[in-house]
């Protein structure tokens, strides 16, 4: 598969700002670069096909694409790599969809009032008519530009959900059977102060991803604030979901000074954590 991946022509600018973007212990690795530089090519080759991350790995070390500490990845590592890098470029591609959409907005904004201008400024019983056509006009302008966003938004949000229904049907099958401790793995987590130790324990890389309304195997008590998310601690490692939101905000601010970036799973448990732990960060 990695003979297949090919640069694209196209996103330049976007993986620029995405290189452009590191910062600190965040600083993405050669494994993440690569993958943002050739996203579109490996987003068409993982589609619908059950991927084989071990293979990946061994091509991975053949290229000399390694973690950010120099070490060769990990299947769960790959695994969540990827996912962290679909979630950053998704993330921008809103936010420039967002942004083309409020300019066009803006844009007939400024040509609608500058007509307005025009109108008021003819004086004359002669130039009624002439203003009257020029209102129309606008009007007619303005309609078209308001529905011409509306048909942006609609088309940007169908984007998303294909992108979202395409990422879900590529997505590995959960084996449930418990690896030997031999084969836990620890997430690649930056030290940040405030979290604790049960966010650094290795995990089960076979177990799948413990859910909202679950009952915890050592208090009885369901969890109520969203599922495990990608890449951050499992709620496996907790006793109480108030340990787990205060380890798991405090992550996620680390890796997103603004919620704009945030998928939504993110931003529900990132206010979830806000509201139950005051000064969180």
């Amino acid at each position: 598969m990695a003979a297949a991946l090919m640069e694209t022509e196209t996103g330049v600018s976007m993986f620029a700002a995405l290189q452009g973007s590191e910062r600190g212990t965040w600083a993405h690795s050669p494994l993440f670069l690569w993958m943002a530089e050739n996203f579109e090519a490996m987003s068409n080759a993982v589609v619908g096909k059950k991927v084989r991350w071990q293979k990946l790995c061994e091509a991975a070390a053949a290229d000399g694409l390694t973690n950010r500490n120099g070490e060769v990845p990990k299947p769960e590592t790959l695994r969540t790599t990827w996912y962290r890098v679909r979630k950053t470029i998704r993330a921008m591609q809103e936010v420039q969809e967002k942004t083309e959409a409020e300019a066009a907005a803006k844009k007939a904004s400024r040509l609608s009032e500058a007509m307005a201008t025009r109108d008021k400024e003819a004086d004359t019983a002669g130039d009624l008519r002439l203003r009257m056509e020029q209102a129309d006009r606008a009007e007619r302008y303005a309609t078209s530009m308001r529905e011409e966003v509306r048909d942006a938004h609609v088309k940007a949000a169908a984007q998303r959900q294909e992108r979202a229904n395409q990422q879900a049907a590529a997505a590995p099958e959960r084996q449930v059977e418990p690896s030997d401790p031999s084969e836990f793995i620890t997430l690649d987590l930056p030290v940040i102060k405030g979290v604790s130790s049960r966010a650094y324990r290795p995990v089960d890389p076979k177990l799948p991803p413990v859910r909202k309304g679950e009952v915890s195997p050592i208090t009885g008590i369901a969890w109520r604030y969203g599922d495990d998310l990608p890449g951050y601690p499992s709620k496996r490692n907790y006793e109480y979901e108030r340990d787990w939101l205060r380890d798991v905000g405090l992550l996620l601010r680390h890796h997103h000074p603004t919620n704009l970036t945030m998928t939504p799973e993110e931003k529900f448990v990132m206010r979830s954590a806000k509201s139950r732990i005051p000064n969180l960060y």
